[in-house]
């Protein structure tokens, strides 16, 4: 065998098996865009000097007062990433239901949360997203006559991070907030003071998130970029029920789903409500990854087990739909 052969040979041998790793684990097919009543726009808006970027989608015939959804990505995504991970299907549910999906664009992909130890861009230079968040609701109220009374924000992990920020600092800011893959910080992590007020919180997070971890801990992002410590995904849950005024008691627990095929993969419900008050909400997600369950998207296997036969964001929305309109701001 020839020099040339024997450094040719493992090399291609290597290759192979890291487009085998690739394919496994990080490749994840573009889900197909559905059937919608109008495109995609996008836009731009300045906030506290500085540009930022945002799509948004408007259903056909939308009438006056629509509700608001932000949906906003993770940490190192896209705007575009929001859209591909839910499978489109908050544009679907706008169709449906009447309201308008906006997907703002993280500062160097990143948002300013709640976590001190964070040390990603958005975080280091301060960057005001809760302030964009409050300037896309007056533009969208001002422009296209949407209810800033309902407007309501699901976050994809860092995005779920920033809705739990707004939460804390802003409660009267936003009618409700899904955080999805996302724990609240545990104090010493916790770099945002909360003020009086409540909100109504939806959780969803996976058993098995190898990112954020179900029963608190350290997050990082597989051993790289740590975002510091987190509570659990249920005291996350009644940290935000017991500022609505319940107490761990007046929680109800119920199954949400099952997998007839696999009954150990199941969504169950904690919830706190009562007429009149905020809602508080966590699926936990008995088998699921670092993900949104749906349907229509096959996630990278990294991110963990997904479980399709849950619809999330018909859950998030149903939750959304029963919260009540924020008083009117000056």
């Amino acid at each position: 065998m020839t020099t040339t052969r024997k450094v040719l040979i493992p090399l291609l041998l290597l290759v192979a098996l890291l487009a085998g790793l690739y394919g496994y684990y990080l490749y994840a097919p573009k889900p197909e865009v559905p059937a919608l009543s109008a495109a995609l726009q996008e836009g731009r808006i300045e906030v506290g000097g500085m540009p930022r970027d945002y799509a948004y989608y408007l259903p056909a015939g939308l009438p006056a007062g629509a509700p608001l959804l932000f949906v906003l990505h993770g940490s190192l995504q896209t705007r575009d990433d929001a859209r591909t991970f839910s499978a489109y299907a908050f544009e679907r549910l706008a169709d449906e239901h009447g309201f308008i999906v906006v997907y703002p664009q993280g500062y160097e992909r990143n948002w300013n949360d709640c976590r001190s130890t964070a040390d990603y861009p958005a975080r280091t230079q301060n960057v005001d997203d809760v302030g964009l968040i409050t300037a896309l609701i007056r533009r969208f109220a001002d422009e296209h006559r949407a209810d800033p009374r309902r407007a309501f924000l699901a976050g994809y992990s860092n995005g779920g991070h920033l809705g739990l920020r707004i939460a804390l600092e802003r409660p009267q800011l936003l009618a409700g907030v899904a955080a999805v893959a996302a724990n609240l910080p545990t104090p010493d992590n916790l770099a945002c003071t909360a003020v009086a007020g409540a909100t109504s919180v939806l959780f969803m997070n996976g058993t098995r998130d190898p990112i954020n971890p179900f029963n608190g801990g350290r997050v990082t992002l597989f051993g790289f970029g740590d975002r510091g410590t987190v509570l659990s995904a249920y005291e996350s849950a009644l940290f935000f029920a017991e500022r609505a005024g319940y107490s761990a008691a007046d929680v109800r627990r119920e199954e949400a789903w099952r997998d007839a095929a696999d009954p150990a993969r199941r969504v169950d419900l904690d919830r706190w409500q009562a007429e009149g008050g905020a809602e508080v909400a966590l699926y936990g997600v008995i088998g699921g990854g670092h993900l949104l369950p749906q349907a229509g998207f096959r996630p990278p296997r990294l991110l963990g087990p997904t479980l399709s036969g849950f619809d999330g964001p018909r859950a998030i929305w149903d939750f959304f739909t029963r919260q009540r309109p924020m008083p009117a701001q000056p």
